[in-house]
């Protein structure tokens, strides 16, 4: 059970030690357990249990007493049979259990731990036993040290601010309200402590190793991935028991898969939550929401979802309305409904507990929902309200009041929660200027349920804001079934990704920070959390013209797309910085709207197969040595797409090097198709996003349409040849409600085949599900054909120098000849 009683705001690298770290010591016994070993040392207890071949959990101990591994970052549902073989050696010098992936050596001597691949390859060696710090009331703190590799690269960590890379930095994770963040500014919102590790080169012929590390632990903790050592990665958390994850596959991306496995995947979003989204802190009034609806309209811009900041709230009091600025909040959101937006709106933790006639704050205390001091009194805070409580979500009960409450929002026909401020931040009512730069939080002493469990607040202060999102997901699923939920969040920990899309927080209108939303994105997705964004133009700040338009291509390509703006920033809506501006911005909404199939095909995969939808190119092509070396910028979208957008200010031209791949690539715009492995010069005026489509894919696409709800006759299918067999998938479903786990769903595998004279996509379609469309309009690239055949017979068709074009029904299978 994770506790702590250590002050507040002490790092653990920071606070000098009672009595130094403590190694277990030499093992002393092993005994057998289910799928694995537990084991004793002088000083310290602990247990080996393989999940699967390649996932080792490990469990440390100081005390002689194991937890009962109960964990908020585990999804209950995921099922593990254990290794499909376990063999257990036993000599004087080490303990060796061995599975059809991984070797897994204990020293005897020193309690140092090895996992190694079955050919004797190191995968995570011990460079020191672990140890544990103590205190005058035993242990306060535990740490591990792993070695690392000269060229291994360290992925992961969620949002931190710096490069993809995390090698040789020193991470800390403590959920933190990080308003005006820089890169380099650490911690912020969210705590993922995972890392992938790739090494430079693997066996001689196996090219190179890829693992993860995923220590689960919700206290505060560091990462020091080279930085004081470059040669041991070393992690320090404030916890009596540590327990990790060690993670083996053949691909990186393999092995984010098995992370996600653990920690839980995505649920299917409603489709809209693919949409463009529309914020601002805050749009005051119904008036002004009722303007930004009709702007986005007349100019004809697709949006899906306009939001609710905090100042649409009555006194910041959450689940109640400002009836001066809205007086008819449901009237309003019918409104919006019927010309296509959804409304999305915020809600925080903090209730204000200084109002005898807040009926919110009087429920909660006769439910006793609250978090407590150790004396039993009201523990609060202030934030946006004032004087605050804090519901503890770590409470079945509490979380069920919570979900409940959300009952009045649904009623006025609010579709989305978006909740902020959860780390839980709190202000410093003494300071002046802005009160959020002080970082604080609720005290280390505060108590939480815990399950049942109890323990303080330093143990639950980052998963206080997930168990937040937890609550919310649940109550609008409890309340409409009939719907799936939208939940966004600002702080994490491992496993949220069950309950909550989320964004970066508080970033800036520089183009450093465009920069930095694309590495956060991508390393979230590393970490298991598939569905996130930025604040498309920067939320602290005002961007420039130019900004806004680089920042609204690359916030096309990512799963969560809103542009969000500050409190007494210039307006930044995609019309506000002129005509050029306008047009460049809807032009990349419009293409994100036609990339909609492609996209929630994606979101799809994400939630039941564990694909990240985001890749970085290092976790795609570990063995590229160009791509190891040189760094480029681009990155994957889902399968196919590979992504270069313009970074930089006064960016007109672009270096994009296309990794090898069977049949390289096609330029997306134009249809030239280009082999990997080389580096192309390509123009960026303020309007291009260069986008590649890998060779052997089949790209559905969607027309341009104002809203995702907005029907459609015909789905184009670009079909981009490989040599030999290829598959691509496209899944569709009603966009909303449950009937796909019911088989109410639309997925087509196309099976391709080709060679110099025949190309041959057969659609292989499961699901009860039909799909909107009518007809395929099919796109083929590549040579002139001859003939075009679909189920046999024969089709007409177009050719323009590098396409053929030909209509056949939906769900077709067809046949190019050349």
């Amino acid at each position: 059970m994770p506790d702590s009683t250590s002050p507040a705001g002490a790092s653990v690298a920071a606070r000098a030690p009672a009595h130094g770290f403590a190694a277990p010591g030499p093992v002393t016994a092993v005994s057998p357990e289910p799928d694995g070993v537990g084991f004793r040392c002088d000083e310290a207890s602990g247990r080996l249990r393989f999940l699967a071949d390649g996932v080792l959990k490990v469990v440390l101990s100081p005390t002689g007493t194991l937890p009962d591994g109960f964990s908020y970052a585990l999804d209950p549902g995921a099922a593990w049979a254990g290794p499909s073989t376990l063999d257990v050696e036993e000599t004087d010098g080490d303990v060796t259990l061995r599975t059809a992936a991984l070797q897994v050596r204990l020293d005897r001597a020193t309690g140092c731990l090895g996992v190694l691949t079955t050919g004797g390859q190191a995968v995570l060696e011990d460079a020191e036993a672990p140890a544990w710090r103590r205190g005058a009331g035993g242990a306060v703190g535990g740490g591990l040290s792993k070695r690392l590799r000269n060229g291994e690269r360290l992925l992961g960590l969620g949002d931190k601010a710096a490069g993809l890379d995390r090698r040789g930095g020193r991470y800390e994770h403590w959920n933190t309200d990080a308003f005006a963040f820089e890169r380099g500014t650490d911690p912020l919102y969210k705590t993922l402590p995972f890392v992938l590790g790739i090494t430079a080169a693997g066996s001689a012929d196996a090219g190179p190793l890829a693992y993860g590390l995923f220590v689960d632990t919700p206290v505060r903790s560091v990462f020091d991935l080279g930085a004081a050592d470059p040669d041991r990665l070393r992690i320090e958390a404030e916890a009596e028991t540590l327990t990790y994850y060690v993670f083996h596959a053949p691909t990186p991306v393999e092995v984010v898969q098995q992370l996600s496995r653990l920690t839980g995947r995505p649920p299917l979003w409603p489709k809209w939550a693919l949409g463009y989204h529309q914020c601002r802190y805050s749009y005051r009034t119904a008036d002004e929401v009722r303007a930004v609806a009709r702007g986005f309209r007349a100019r004809g811009i697709p949006c899906d979802a306009l939001y609710f900041d905090i100042h649409y709230m009555d006194g910041y009091r959450v689940f109640t309305w400002d009836r001066d600025a809205f007086p008819d909040p449901a009237g309003l959101l019918r409104e919006l409904k019927a010309d296509g937006f959804h409304a999305v709106v915020m809600v925080d933790p903090g209730i204000k507990a200084d109002d005898p006639a807040y009926a919110v704050a009087r429920s909660g205390i006769e439910h006793d929902a609250f978090c407590r001091c150790p004396d039993g009194a009201l523990a609060t805070g202030t934030v946006w309200p004032g004087l605050c409580y804090f519901p503890d979500y770590t409470d079945p009960a509490a979380r069920r009041w919570w979900g409940d409450l959300h009952r009045y929002l649904l009623a006025q026909g609010v579709d989305g929660v978006w909740n902020d401020m959860n780390e839980p931040a709190l202000f410093n009512p003494e300071g002046e200027g802005n009160v959020e730069a002080d970082a604080l939080t609720l005290p280390a002493e505060v108590r939480h349920a815990y399950e049942g469990r109890g323990a303080d607040h330093a143990a639950m202060h980052n998963v206080y804001g997930m168990q937040m999102a937890r609550a919310t997901w649940e109550g609008l699923r409890r309340l409409r079934p009939e719907r799936r939920p939208f939940v966004i969040t600002r702080a994490a920990y491992a496993g949220t990704q069950r309950w909550a899309t989320g964004w970066t927080g508080d970033n800036s209108s520089t183009w450093d920070h465009l920069r930095l939303a694309l590495q956060q994105c991508l390393s979230l997705n590393v970490s298991g959390m598939a569905f996130v964004g930025a604040d498309v133009g920067g939320f602290v700040g005002a961007p420039t013209g130019e900004l806004l338009a680089r920042w609204t291509q690359l916030g096309a390509l990512m799963p969560f797309f809103r542009n969000h703006s500050g409190l007494d920033t210039p307006p930044q809506e995609p019309w506000a910085l002129g005509p050029e501006v306008e047009r460049v911005c809807r032009e990349a909404i419009e293409l994100r709207y036609r990339l909609l199939p492609y996209f929630y095909t994606a979101l799809y995969r994400a939630a039941a197969d564990a694909l990240p939808i985001l890749r970085p190119l290092a976790l795609a092509h570990p063995d590229d040595l160009a791509v190891r070396l040189e760094t480029p910028a681009g990155f994957y979208v889902g399968d196919a797409l590979l992504a270069y957008p313009a970074l930089d200010e006064g960016q007109r031209h672009a270096d994009v090097y296309l990794p090898v791949v069977p049949g390289g690539w096609f330029d997306f715009w134009s249809g030239a198709s280009h082999e990997g492995g080389q580096t192309l010069r390509v123009e960026t005026p303020l309007d291009a996003l260069p986008l590649w489509v890998r060779a052997g894919t089949v790209l559905p696409l969607a027309p341009v349409r104002q809203t995702t709800a907005e029907p459609f006759e015909a789905l184009t299918l670009q079909v981009y040849p490989a040599s030999g067999n290829f598959t691509s998938v496209l899944y569709d479903d009603a966009g909303d409600g449950w009937d796909f786990e019911r088989g109410g769903f639309y997925r087509c595998t196309f099976h391709g085949t080709c060679d110099d004279e025949t190309l041959t996509v057969r659609a292989e379609v499961e699901g009860d599900f039909a799909p909107p469309w009518a007809r395929w309009e099919v796109e083929v690239f590549g040579p002139g054909p001859v003939e075009v055949a679909a189920d046999g017979e024969p089709v007409a068709f177009e050719y323009d120098r590098t396409c053929a074009r030909f209509t056949v029904g939906p769900s077709q299978s067809f046949e190019v000849r050349y």
